[in-house]
């Protein structure tokens, strides 16, 4: 793992982030949210959330890219996947040069697919 990279656990959900810091002290226009997922939501409460029904695995680096290229995404979050080494590495660039959190969240059964966390 990268530095840019941080593996931890948050409420029985594995999270792998990568791409800038969750609190930049310079806000810039407002952006989107995104989610890509096929059990979990936002909550009520996100005015700037774009939940996106998970595409088959082999669609989702595509639509991962696609997304964070665009420039109007802040975050993304992507639930239970994995990229292999070369997907990664080009989602780290990317995030890195648009200035996109990527989240992997990775639920845990019998959580009821709830999602707590720094962001």
């Amino acid at each position: 793992m990268t530095s840019t990279q941080a593996l931890h656990q948050i409420y029985a959900i594995d999270t792998l982030q990568y791409g800038i810091k969750q609190h930049s002290v310079e806000k810039k226009q407002a952006k989107w949210q995104y989610l890509l997922s096929d059990t979990i939501c936002f909550g009520r409460d996100i005015e700037s959330g774009i939940r996106i029904q998970k595409p088959e695995k082999a669609k989702v680096f595509a639509w991962v890219m696609r997304i964070v290229s665009q420039g109007q995404c802040e975050s993304i979050y992507i639930e239970n996947h994995e990229f292999s080494n070369m997907q990664t590495a080009l989602l780290q660039q990317a995030a890195q040069r648009f200035e996109v959190n990527v989240t992997v969240l990775n639920t845990v059964s019998n959580t009821n697919n709830v999602v707590v966390g720094p962001w």
